[in-house]
């Protein structure tokens, strides 16, 4: 199991866990186990099974950078409020016959 620990509070796990973590670039982490630790091949490997399963969280580094388009009304707005248009001229002259 890791937690992740206060800034500058360094890796906190056995020898060998200790390493793999190092090797990931990892700096402050909490570290804990159950069960036999003896055997180290096993030990590691469940270390970076760990490890492969943290970076499958989404945290917001990895998200892609969204870029927003505008909506047709906000491009045009300016155009739209202008009262020189002339399909607004047709309309008013339109309603005055009416």
């Amino acid at each position: 199991r890791m937690v992740p620990a206060p800034r500058g509070a360094g890796i906190v796990a056995a020898r060998v866990p200790k390493k793999v973590l190092q090797f990931a670039g990892i700096d402050d982490v909490f570290t804990s186990s159950r069960g036999s630790t003896k055997t180290l091949g096993n030990f590691v490997k469940a270390t970076f099974d760990c490890l492969q399963k943290t970076y499958g969280f989404l945290t917001p580094e990895f998200w892609k950078e969204t870029r927003f388009s505008k909506s047709p009304y906000q491009e045009y707005t300016d155009l739209l409020a202008d009262e020189r248009r002339p399909g607004k001229a047709v309309i008013a002259e339109v309603e005055d016959k009416a």
